[in-house]
Formats: C-alpha cells, structure tokens, sequence
C-alpha cells in the first residue's frame, strides 16, 4: 500500500500553519472558509492548547468557520462585540496578477 502525500493538500497545510503563525496573543481574527482556513484553525486551536498563542477571539465568516472553530477550542465573537479585527485569514480562490 502506497501513502503518498497529495501535494496540493501539503501546501494548503503549510500555508494555513504560516497565516496562524502570524497571530499573535490578544488578536481578534477573521476566520474564513475552505480548506486551507480550515488549517489555519486547526492550528490556531493547537497554539491555544499549547499556551503558545493567548487571549484571541476568532470572527466567522460562515456556519462552517463556526464549527471549525469551536471544535479546535477557539474562542468566538461578532463585529459587533469588538471595535477592530487585527487580522484575517482567508484563502485566495482566484488572484488577479493585474491587480485589477
């Protein structure tokens, strides 16, 4: 039996793990939708768990954001809790090289 890495589902990992490395203690995050948030999330919860990452409150995007976030021990909140959001994670579906 073979266990090859699918390589696409590697790099979503290592991105997702680089935008939670970003967080720091005491943040409000944006937390959106897909895959390679759902690695950020999962990552996030492991630094909380871990003590590495204090004292942060995630803002969903979605149901799915939600649920993610609660199962990895991710504090939440809403907008309209907070006055800013210091960072946020979200994949890129489609990137204009334009920037148009």
């Amino acid at each position: 039996m073979s266990t090859t890495v699918d390589p696409v589902q590697l790099m979503k990992q290592q991105v997702g793990k680089a935008a939670a490395d970003r967080v720091q203690s005491g943040s409000v995050v944006g937390l959106g939708t897909g895959s390679t948030t759902a690695f950020a999330i999962q990552f996030l919860g492991e630094r909380l768990k871990s003590g590495e990452l204090t004292d942060i409150k995630g803002i969903p995007t979605s149901f799915q954001a939600s649920v993610l976030a609660k199962q990895h021990g991710i504090p939440l909140t809403t907008l309209d809790e907070v006055d800013r959001i210091h960072i946020g994670i979200d994949g890129a579906d489609e990137v204009d090289p334009q920037k148009i």
